[in-house]
């Protein structure tokens, strides 16, 4: 019953995340003026990249070659085109929409980095580096592509959220209590952090000389 419960927990953060971060990677992409090839490559990768380092360190096959979560990312990256063609004259501000979106990816993505090193019996700072990693590593790539800096290394609450993520999933497993009622309110909770943080510019002590 646990390992069905992982399963599916890891399916849908797979498809919620894949579809999360293409759209902020199609978001930074447009505001970079690429191409559509560019944009493309962008979502994709944004999307894929904390699955690939997470499968890559854990000796899994990669889930985006036995999933579906590519279709998902190019239709959620088309369905991302037509609506940017179709609302870019009306002058609406779209940066909530990346904030959301990337929110999203990051927190679907923490909690399907915590749930595998849960299911591979990984100790406790095992899991918190597989849900750091998993969160983080698409918008690493997407940022380095464009030539910004990573937003893990200065939003104070960004990979703080997906820590956050992983000591809690932690402690629902070793207490007995995950179920899928816990998992969405770790998600949703996390979601909320990111854009209470995001909103008041939570940030962790920086050091200055």
């Amino acid at each position: 019953m646990e390992t069905e419960l992982y399963n599916q927990a890891l399916w849908v953060s797979g498809v919620v995340g894949s579809i999360a971060f293409a759209t902020s990677g199609f978001m930074v992409g447009a505001r970079k003026k690429l191409d559509l090839m560019g944009i493309l490559i962008l979502a994709f990768l944004t999307a894929n990249g904390g699955g690939l380092l997470r499968d890559l360190l854990t000796g899994q096959p990669p889930a985006m070659m036995k999933n579906a979560e590519p279709f998902w990312i190019v239709g959620a990256t088309v369905l991302c085109c037509l609506a940017f063609r179709l609302q870019r004259k009306s002058g609406l501000e779209r940066s909530w929409i990346f904030i959301f979106s990337d929110g999203i990816g990051l927190v679907a993505f923490g909690i399907g980095g915590a749930i595998t090193g849960i299911t591979l019996g990984a100790h406790f700072f095992g899991v918190l580096t597989l849900s750091l990693l998993t969160a983080v590593g698409g918008g690493i790539i997407r940022d380095l592509l464009v030539n910004e800096v990573p937003e893990v290394l200065h939003g104070g609450f960004y990979g703080s959220v997906a820590l956050l993520l992983g000591c809690a999933l932690f402690a629902l497993h070793m207490a007995g209590w995950m179920n899928p009622v816990a998992i969405m309110a770790v998600f949703m909770g996390g979601v909320a952090l990111r854009l209470v943080a995001y909103h008041y510019k939570w940030s962790l002590p920086k050091i200055t000389g």
